[in-house]
């Protein structure tokens, strides 16, 4: 799952848990596998299998089971991992993303910006201070968004695009 040729979702891991994370789960072979084995597979600390194994559990990649050993007390973590879920979960943060953009492309349609040397407002911000900036004195002046609003909507159908080929 994790030493895949699919760009898109080996990008999807990389941002959940890294690069370093990637050449950890890379050695885990398919199937139920304990933490203690995953430590032995890679040459890392165990705070940072755990902590991989963590960020994988939290974003719904990964599952555990405890197991307590009667003679010792120690309990061992088996870890599997739910690669049908993968899919739901990169679809459910495309959505976000895209819900996202389309709020930020709906604020910048809706406000007049105005801006100094260290600040951007909306008109009624720069009204209320007589168009006037304390922090850097000098004048606000209108801020042209159209660019940002053009890159917005290109960046909102480019992903609407990639979800309808998927």
């Amino acid at each position: 799952m994790f030493e895949t040729e699919d760009l898109l979702v080996r990008e999807y891991f990389r941002k959940i848990i890294g690069e370093d994370g990637l050449d950890i789960m890379k050695n885990v072979p398919e199937g139920e596998i304990s933490e203690t084995e995953i430590v032995k597979l890679n040459d890392t600390k165990p705070s940072s299998i755990r902590k991989v194994l963590y960020k994988l559990y939290e974003s719904r990649n990964a599952e555990y089971r405890t197991e307590r050993d009667d003679n010792s007390g120690w309990i061992t973590y088996w870890w599997s991992f739910n690669s049908d879920n993968v899919k739901k979960m990169m679809d459910k943060e495309a959505d976000d993303e895209l819900h996202e953009l389309r709020k930020k492309l709906e604020y910048e349609k809706i406000g007049e910006f105005y801006h100094c040397h260290c600040h951007c407002v909306l008109f009624e911000v720069a009204a209320e201070q007589d168009f006037w900036c304390e922090d850097c004195e000098s004048h606000f002046e209108h801020f042209d968004n159209g660019g940002l609003i053009k890159e917005l909507e290109e960046q909102i159908e480019e992903r609407e695009k990639a979800r309808r080929r998927n």
